[in-house]
């Protein structure tokens, strides 16, 4: 049969409930309660878990009536006030659309430099250089490479 226990009492079964559940030396301090009811108690110890740094060990423990039992309804690690977590999640569409936006501003292709006399361009529009000038150019890249 269980033991009946006074509300003075629920926080070593609490403390218990949590050291049961966490991975050996995870429960730290006791960080102090919160009534969510007039039968159910939150119970806060640190966590001394790598990687958890500001997270507390949460346990629930309910007694309904003084001559019942009282139960540990659930144990969770949650984050504290200074805890580190993730940022909000963004969905894959939105993301996506950040991605292409940044992505077509770096291909975009800046205006064309504006030359002193625009009528030579357009003298030249598809013309092909005579083939000396082409064969010059080519030597010249030769040399260079070399």
């Amino acid at each position: 049969m269980l033991k009946l226990l006074k509300k003075p009492q629920h926080k070593s079964l609490a403390e218990k409930a949590a050291n049961e559940t966490a991975p050996a030396n995870g429960v730290g301090k006791f960080l102090g309660t919160s009534t969510e009811d007039k039968d159910t108690t939150n119970y806060r110890f640190e966590s001394k878990l790598t990687g958890y740094v500001g997270w507390e060990w949460n346990v629930v423990v309910f007694q309904a009536k003084k001559s019942d039992a009282a139960t540990v309804s659930e144990v969770v690690l949650l984050p504290g006030k200074d805890s580190v977590v993730a940022p909000s999640w963004v969905p894959w569409a939105e993301r996506r659309a950040e991605i292409e936006k940044n992505k077509s501003e770096e291909l975009a292709v800046p205006d064309l430099e504006v030359t002193v006399d625009p009528e030579s361009d357009t003298k030249d529009a598809g013309k092909r250089p005579p083939i000396g000038k082409r064969l010059r150019k080519r030597l010249a890249k030769k040399k260079d490479k070399k």
